[in-house]
């Protein structure tokens, strides 16, 4: 798999491919169990009332309400 990254992956950095690969492998969970999680990966919590996220990026963070800023603006507004 690491020869099919790279064929691909161009002038990208190791921490870039690294980052393709993880994606990857979330994007696999999902499709042959319905759930991106497994096994050395940052969990990705289920969106529900309390709004939790995974960010991706070069390094994947669990995190919750990514647009609260947003919504708290428009209360003000009002």
């Amino acid at each position: 798999s690491g020869s099919f990254i790279s064929l691909f992956a161009g002038d990208a950095t190791e921490e870039e491919n690294k980052l393709s690969r993880t994606i990857m492998r979330y994007w696999t969970n999902f499709a042959k169990n319905g759930n991106p999680n497994g096994e050395g990966l940052v969990h990705w919590p289920q969106y529900d009332l309390e709004e939790n996220y995974l960010g991706i990026g070069l390094e994947q963070k669990a995190a919750e309400k990514l647009k609260e800023h947003r919504l708290e603006f428009w209360a003000q507004l009002m």
